[in-house]
């Protein structure tokens, strides 16, 4: 095969996964060249076609809600570096497209890269867990959270989580159209799911079991899913049945982090919570814990104060000290949910465009699965479009805790998988 900057740039995306374990500034320089390559040639070749598609006319119109957010907030700089640089998150989904349709290789070299990355960080994960510390000596963080190769940052949930949607995918994609049976694939969800629960990520690990079994009813339910199932299951419950005593200093084990600290979350509301927040009555319902409550409620009165366009793209942690103290969890550089935090930063206006996608996309799969169920044979169209936008879906599930909404290590793990299915979606009549 003939190296030429296609195919060096390709490889640049290949790297992204495991590049997102080193930290934030290797990924970003590879979107930074990446982009920068890719608008060279279109303004080169005079191709501006790639420009015009629903993704890109979506994504420009949100582009543009940030930046009015952005002009009309209090520190107009600050919020611009955040709202004005989001644009390269869509040119970086124009970018793999671009690089898929001009490489033919790109899909399958992704794969298996992507395969062997994925393979790497769950023996890494499987090793700490077993023996207390990965493969690089890095020590397991506590005695109910696995992080592997991600150490201190505690994430390996969220990346195993936001990437599994993609691998089904691909395999899915690639096995089809090699007219090859769809079962292997089983055998990375029955190790990749009982990892999300003992990385001690609770949000990651109940998305992960509606994935699960959206998955299965898109590739149809059979004995050997459910073996697949069954297998996962006996790992997470063993863990729960064995891990029942609480761990000196370093907190509790499975049982209590994953169950019963959920249940119990409203035994655990200070006083001072209560009395900083005003009209704390009004929620009773402790959603996940009572520092989300805390920082979700500072979110809708930062929200009340400037309702349209809201306070400016990443500013809760500038705003949020108005009404709560650190110390009694009601402020943090973001609130841990991305709905409260576009209603706090973006207002009204980006609320309403988050909800408008978010069931244009609920359409877009209950489409998808109409057309799937009409047919006795399984086709990779739909099943391939239909798990990438339940990437997207489950992702951005309102009312569950999440990251920084601005933060790029989440960004472009949100963004890969949308790549792949803008050249889907533009490409079904010739692929």
């Amino acid at each position: 095969m003939k190296f030429n900057s296609i195919n060096l740039f390709s490889y640049l995306i290949f790297l992204l996964p495991i590049a997102l374990v080193s930290g934030p500034l290797i990924p970003e320089l590879i979107i930074f060249f990446c982009n920068i390559f890719f608008l060279f040639k279109v303004f080169q070749e005079k191709n501006y076609s790639h420009f015009k598609n629903d993704f890109f006319k979506i994504f420009l119109f949100f582009w543009l809600i940030l930046n009015i957010s952005a002009l009309l907030s209090d520190d107009i700089l600050y919020s611009l570096k955040y709202s004005f640089f989001y644009i390269r998150f869509g040119i970086f989904v124009l970018t793999i497209n671009y690089l898929i349709e001009n490489n033919k290789n790109f899909i399958r070299n992704f794969y298996i890269i992507f395969l062997l990355t994925l393979s790497l960080i769950l023996f890494d994960s499987y090793f700490q867990y077993i023996f207390d510390f990965n493969i690089f000596g890095f020590e397991r963080y506590n005695d109910y959270m696995v992080s592997g190769f991600f150490d201190d940052e505690l994430i390996l949930g969220t990346y195993l989580m936001r990437f599994s949607p993609l691998l089904i995918a691909l395999y899915v994609y690639l096995h089809f159209k090699k007219n090859r049976k769809v079962n292997s694939y089983l055998f990375y969800i029955a190790i990749i799911f009982p990892m999300i629960f003992l990385s001690g990520q609770r949000t990651p690990f109940f998305l992960s079991i509606i994935f699960l079994i959206s998955t299965f009813i898109i590739l149809r339910l059979d004995k050997k899913k459910i073996l697949c199932l069954f297998f996962s299951f006996i790992i997470i419950f063993g863990n729960i049945l064995v891990d029942n005593k609480v761990y000196s200093g370093k907190g509790t084990g499975y049982k209590n982090r994953m169950i019963a600290d959920i249940i119990y979350n409203h035994r655990k509301i200070t006083e001072n919570q209560k009395k900083e927040i005003e009209n704390y009555k009004y929620m009773q319902f402790i959603f996940i814990s009572p520092g989300h409550n805390s920082l979700w409620l500072t979110a809708l009165k930062l929200y009340k104060e400037k309702k349209l366009f809201g306070h400016g793209p990443n500013t809760f942690r500038k705003k949020c000290t108005t009404f709560a103290k650190k110390s009694e969890f009601g402020c943090s550089t973001h609130p841990h949910s991305y709905i409260f935090q576009i209603l706090a930063e973006i207002g009204l206006i980006g609320a309403l465009f988050y909800l408008f996608l978010y069931f244009y996309i609920i359409k877009k799969i209950f489409n998808f699965y109409l057309s799937l169920s009409r047919n006795s044979k399984l086709n990779y169209y739909p099943s391939v479009n239909m798990l990438l936008y339940l990437s997207f879906l489950i992702n951005f599930l309102p009312f569950i805790p999440s990251g920084n909404f601005f933060n790029n290590h989440q960004n472009i793990m949100i963004f890969l998988p949308i790549g792949f299915l803008v050249y889907f979606l533009r490409n079904k009549k010739n692929d």
